[in-house]
Order: C-alpha cells, then sequence, then structure tokens
C-alpha cells in the first residue's frame, strides 16, 4: 500500500464514525459516496459519473477493474453497508 492509499484508508477510517454522529442522513450519504469515489481514485478509476469527473478527474485515469487490497475493501464493503442503512441514492 502506497503512502497516499494509507493516509485515504487512515482518513475514511476516521471520517466515517465521526461523520456518522455528526451529519443528517443526507450528508452522511454524499460523504459515503464521496469516500467511496476517493478509494476509486486513489487507484486511478477512470469514472464515468459527471459529479466523480468533476471532483476528482480522469486525468490519470487507467482502470475500470481497480484491484484493492483486503483492507480498501472491507471499507468499501462498510460504505456500502451503511449506504443501504440509510437508504441512499
Amino acid at each position: 500500500m502506497n503512502k497516499f492509499t494509507a493516509a485515504v484508508f487512515a482518513g475514511l477510517v476516521t471520517l466515517i464514525g465521526f461523520n456518522a454522529q455528526a451529519a443528517t442522513p443526507e450528508q452522511e450519504c454524499k460523504k459515503l459516496q464521496d469516500d467511496h469515489n476517493l478509494l476509486y481514485a486513489s487507484k486511478d478509476f477512470c469514472f464515468k459519473d459527471a459529479d466523480a469527473k468533476a471532483k476528482f478527474g480522469n486525468e490519470n485515469c487507467r482502470t475500470t477493474k481497480p484491484k484493492f487490497s483486503d483492507k480498501e475493501q472491507q471499507l468499501l464493503d462498510k460504505i456500502k453497508e451503511r449506504q443501504k442503512e440509510l437508504n441512499c441514492k
């Protein structure tokens, strides 16, 4: 795991727990989606979604099928689980 990915992972773990207590469901859904997209961006993902493209860009995109470490995949699974609990769009 490179330094950038490690920093992203550490930041997301902290923010997911913190925002769950302080945010409205809509705000939390937005944050969860941003966290999800940030993990994908860290893997040079080529976004199709206009909002994700605008926020993260596609300048360094190299793949539409990124490979995640076990820890990254666990975090993505937690994000998806929480999105489902909140009925995020």
